[in-house]
């Protein structure tokens, strides 16, 4: 929104026709835009927007200033903006329990690529063949300065790489894979002055500078000289994306991800000068906090960032506490600066441990996502615990995690493996409701690399004649498709269509098949012939209680009974099957829950609601329990009740789990080849295999759990009750 308030202020002198920034209009116009900012685009929902009246007001005042033509162009603009202001709002990201939601009470999952090399230079980018040649951006600098570049020279390259490196062309591009989200991997030296980054590169040229920068870097502080400026290039940098993100409906994530002094001892991801400076050094400490300071003072009204995450990857840091205390002030200045957007912390080891870092330990702790960073982690060992329950890279520990301390959780970066891993490491995120984040976008490299492109020709490494055909060749024209791991990483992204703030993830909806719902309390519903609103309360299916399912087009799907479409009456109303045709609350999405029961949202992003039979069924609800969850099957066979629930004699057919209940033991058969999987009542997935006949498994700890068999044509669970 700020962009776009920025945009309009240049914009209106020229359409009515005033003599520029002097117009008394034009100053009571950038007035109301910068309180806009301020005040209307509060991304607390629960916070009432007070300003409203003062902006009619004020849109009143202007509009009697000036003549029709104008007053109808001045209307205009302040009408879209108003609109876009809105639209901002319903976007906002918030947690409730272990869900991202946006303002509108939909779930979201955020599907995300990462662009890393475009103000990180890690060493195996730049020389994927040799990534110890030069293991960082300083050291590829020292390169350019020492074959004798001047840093006039050195930074007009560095600017033109960034330029070129990212463009819309690229966003688009990330856009049409169906990812819903950008993870932007800053630099802290993109939101320096000119001259506070030659103090740092007066450091690349010669070590023993290094007290220099840290005295200029306290001074700077002193004066209120750091992160000023608001045309810092980091800050266009952001603007840019978030107009590019805008026009694609996706979320920004920022992320702080070569912070000052360096958040560990792996100079490759940070840039660092000396291990642990950002640690051991109160500079770097208080230069952290005026970032994030100045950050959230310029970005809190803002929805289109997702989260703001905090540093990236600390690691080898002797002790977690030292991180826990960072965190908990930037939590506060942030906070006290009435940003209420989403704070991601980040674990030592890489991002993964979080020892003396849980959510209890913070205040405030609203509004956390925890972060894992996933590489190279065994198939077979990702459901095997680590001993220590707060390292939570393994899926398991991960899924654990998330459900001990209520909070979400989400995998900032992922990949660099080969593709087979790659497919079954996404299939397990899509499988848990696990967001996550692919590294990287692209990269240079001979061949093919797990990134989605690479970069071809001479690598930055070879030298100074080289720059200007590396400079054409991260161009995205002239990029090259890694097609196979595209074809990996994107196997179960969502197409690229839109529905309100975010790109909805697929489900497998039985498309053309004509179904039955059941709800929690064992009725089935009914359509009631479209003469009256919709319940669930039959005791067994009649050609009322049957529904097809249609394709409605975007991933959507309607329900069809007696010619007749469902309508969500827009969650205004109950719900009934009376539409002749399919229009916006006639779609929903088919949400296939973790127990195999399958939810449906409407267009006004609420669940509907079976009021467990005892009223007619609506579709208001913000969050899917009990009563927003159905079984669903096809055919009118009778039920066969038994102490694991009610099921058809198909479906025993083609499912059956005995002995049940069982001491331990139990076999699971399958009438067809199918993939079952096992999971606790908590959520967490036991086991997840292909059978093609039967499996038996031994040494089962008592509880319960829900046995789930999958294949092309249909999805059965049964509770298994293990004493």
């Amino acid at each position: 929104m700020i962009v776009f308030a920025a945009e309009v202020i240049e914009t209106i002198p020229k359409f009515i026709g005033f003599a520029g920034k002097r117009s008394f209009l034009y100053k009571r116009l950038q007035d109301l835009l910068q309180r806009l900012n301020q005040t209307i685009l509060n991304p607390n929902p629960m916070k009432d927007q007070t300003t409203k009246p003062w902006f009619l007001m004020t849109l009143s005042w202007s509009l009697s200033r000036v003549t029709n033509r104008r007053r109808l162009l001045l209307l205009s603009f302040l009408f879209v903006l108003t609109a876009a202001t809105a639209f901002a709002q319903g976007c906002f990201l918030s947690t409730v329990g272990q869900q991202v939601r946006n303002n509108a009470g939909q779930n979201v999952v955020l599907r995300a690529m990462n662009l890393g090399y475009w103000t990180v230079q890690e060493g195996y980018m730049l020389n994927p063949q040799n990534g110890n040649l030069v293991n960082c951006e300083w050291k590829m600098k020292k390169r350019y300065f020492d074959a004798g570049l001047s840093e006039a020279q050195v930074e007009a390259f560095y600017q033109s790489w960034r330029d070129n490196f990212i463009t819309k062309a690229d966003i688009d591009y990330i856009a049409s894979l169906g990812f819903n989200a950008i993870r932007f991997p800053m630099h802290y030296q993109i939101f320096l002055t000119p001259s506070q980054r030659t103090a740092r590169n007066n450091v690349i040229r010669n070590i023993g500078n290094h007290d220099a920068y840290k005295a200029a870097l306290q001074t700077a502080l002193n004066n209120n000289q750091l992160f000023t400026d608001p045309n810092l290039e980091g800050f266009k940098m952001i603007d840019r994306l978030l107009g590019w993100c805008a026009s694609n409906g996706m979320y920004l994530i920022l992320d702080l991800h070569a912070a000052p002094g360096g958040q560990g001892a792996d100079q490759n991801i940070s840039d660092l000068f000396y291990a642990n400076d950002l640690w051991n050094q109160q500079v770097f400490k208080d230069v952290t906090n005026k970032f994030w300071e100045r950050i959230a003072a310029r970005y809190k009204g803002e929805g289109r960032i997702a989260w703001y995450e905090l540093i990236n990857e600390p690691n080898q840091v002797p002790g977690n506490q030292v991180i826990h205390d960072l965190y908990q002030r930037l939590i506060t200045t942030i906070r006290n600066q009435g940003d209420n957007h989403i704070i991601m912390i980040g674990g030592n080891g890489w991002g993964n441990n979080y020892d003396y870092m849980e959510p209890y330990t913070f205040s405030p702790n609203w509004g956390l996502i925890y972060s894992s960073h996933r590489y190279w982690i065994n198939a077979s060992d990702d459901w095997v615990r680590d001993p220590n329950p707060n390292q939570i890279n393994r899926m398991i520990n991960l899924t654990e995690f998330r459900t001990r301390h209520n909070v979400p959780v989400f995998v900032g970066e992922t990949g660099e493996n080969n593709n087979d891993w790659l497919r079954q490491n996404i299939a397990w995120m899509e499988e848990w409701g696990i967001g996550w984040a692919h590294w990287t976008y692209k990269r240079h490299d001979v061949g093919e690399n797990a990134a989605m492109m690479r970069i071809g020709g001479a690598y930055p490494t070879d030298g100074v004649g080289v720059m200007s055909s590396v400079l054409e060749n991260i161009k995205y024209a002239n990029n090259i498709k890694n097609n196979n791991t595209i074809a990996a990483v994107i196997a179960r992204n969502p197409a690229p269509w839109t529905t309100g703030c975010y790109n909805a993830p697929p489900q497998t909806a039985p498309i053309g098949q004509t179904i039955w719902l059941r709800g929690n309390n064992s009725q089935y519903v009914c359509g009631e012939n479209g003469t009256q609103a919709m319940r669930c309360n039959r005791a067994s299916i009649g050609g009322w209680e049957q529904f097809t399912v249609v394709d409605a087009g975007g991933g959507k799907i309607a329900l069809r009974s007696q010619n007749k479409y469902v309508s969500s009456e827009n969650g205004t109303a109950a719900i009934t099957c009376s539409r002749t045709t399919i229009g916006d609350w006639e779609k929903f999405d088919w949400i296939i829950n973790a127990d195999g029961k399958i939810s449906l949202r409407g267009n006004n992003g609420r669940y509907i609601s079976s009021e467990n039979g005892t009223a007619a069924m609506t579709c208001s609800r913000t969050a899917i329990g009990g009563w927003e969850a159905f079984n669903w099957g096809t055919g009118t066979a009778g039920r066969i009740a038994t102490e694991e629930g009610t099921f058809t004699a198909e479906e025993q057919r083609l499912l059956s789990v005995y002995p049940n209940p069982t001491e331990g033991s139990v076999t699971i058969r399958v009438n067809e080849p199918s993939q079952v999987n096992i999971i606790s009542t908590s959520g967490n997935e036991l086991l997840q295999k292909q059978v093609d006949e039967s499996l038996t498994l031994n040494n089962l700890r008592a509880g319960i759990y829900i046995v789930r068999m999958q294949n092309a044509s249909r999805i059965i669970t049964q509770k298994l009750v293990v004493r």
